[in-house]
């Protein structure tokens, strides 16, 4: 019997929206309802046959949410089930759910609790610990069970083997910032070597692109770009990232056979190479609201940027690029997708 996987999903081009089509090309989920984004296009191809929705407020469309779990054996949700209510409705209906956590976009005190943390990172995991069982009075009480499982990667690999092109995917810019893409374009006036840059943003650029243009070696291109296209070219993925527990980008990059530049911070420093890696000035305690968990940010300042590009421009990179090979190999869905399966064939049978 097929274990049927349900989610809800966006059929957009954003990490969310990326991550979920992954598990679905890959058979991980089997079924999904999408929910229309509102701020971004939708690819009506990606899931032509499947239900959309479009108001979760609309009590009519909550009802169609909770039929649609009741069709699946288990509900894996990425970051959000978008209805707390869903995870107490399908507990009740004997559906089990997972929830792959993102901790900055978390809520401080979760309206529900799924039966499956799915810890994609390290972080996650330090938020999310398992729990050991409590035991007093004759009494055995066991906490929420979790899980870390990488997410597996499916890029083209390729070669590089000097560093000379610079990479940065601003995609829409990042939560808060989070991409470091306004200190990049602070550094770059700051590169004394001649580097080249290419710098692509979703969005109408949120930022002077004045400060790239006064620069002759960068390239910044605007708009929507073709996913497989984003890791093909360049030798160095430059991403000053300031927060972040999963960050697909610098997974895809050193997958894609990329030297990766991005911040020292944990979790990256447990699997980048951590010579490229640029320091952070400092770190301070931000938030993404009220609402959600508190998170340690780091700072970062241009001139290091700057600094740590001139340091690898020209730099034979090709044993880093081979390091990402093995990576990707180690972290691919032939690998653990079988997991993923074991994972949730065993939460349904509990």
């Amino acid at each position: 019997m097929t274990l049927r996987v349900g989610s809800l999903v966006f059929d957009t081009w954003q990490g969310l929206g990326v991550l979920a089509r992954s598990f679905y090309d890959n058979g991980v989920v089997t079924d999904v309802m999408v929910v229309e984004h509102g701020r971004r296009p939708s690819n009506r191809d990606w899931y032509p046959n499947s239900l959309r929705i479009s108001n979760l407020n609309a009590p009519y469309q909550v009802e169609l949410m909770k039929g649609f779990c009741l069709t699946c054996d288990v509900m894996l949700f990425f970051e959000t089930p978008f209805c707390w209510e869903l995870l107490d409705y399908c507990r009740s209906r004997g559906v089990k759910t997972a929830l792959m956590v993102m901790y900055e976009c978390m809520p401080k005190v979760l309206p529900a609790q799924p039966d499956l943390f799915l810890c994609p990172s390290l972080l996650d995991l330090s938020y999310y610990p398992p729990a050991k069982p409590i035991i007093g009075d004759g009494i055995v009480i066991m906490g929420r069970k979790s899980i870390y499982i990488s997410v597996p990667v499916d890029v083209q690999w390729r070669q590089r083997t000097r560093a000379e092109v610079f990479v940065h995917n601003a995609g829409h810019g990042g939560l808060k910032g989070r991409n470091g893409t306004k200190e990049l374009l602070e550094a770059i006036p700051l590169v004394k070597s001649p580097a080249k840059f290419v710098i692509r943003s979703q969005d109408t650029a949120p930022w002077d692109e004045g400060i790239a243009s006064r620069t002759k070696n960068c390239v910044v291109i605007g708009g929507t770009q073709r996913y497989e296209s984003l890791y093909q070219d360049g030798d160095v993925f430059l991403f000053p990232e300031k927060f972040n527990g999963l960050s697909l980008p610098l997974q895809e990059a050193r997958a894609a056979g990329m030297l990766v530049m991005s911040t020292v911070r944990f979790p990256m420093n447990t699997w980048l190479p951590g010579e490229p890696l640029i320091p952070r000035s400092s770190t301070r305690t931000n938030e993404v609201s009220p609402r959600c968990n508190s998170f340690e940010e780091a700072i970062v300042d241009p001139k290091d940027i700057a600094e740590k590009i001139d340091e690898w421009y020209g730099r034979d990179i090709s044993a880093y690029s081979l390091q990402g090979k093995r990576w990707a190999e180690e972290n691919s869905w032939a690998v653990l997708k079988p997991r993923y399966l074991e994972v949730l064939e065993s939460l349904v049978r509990s």
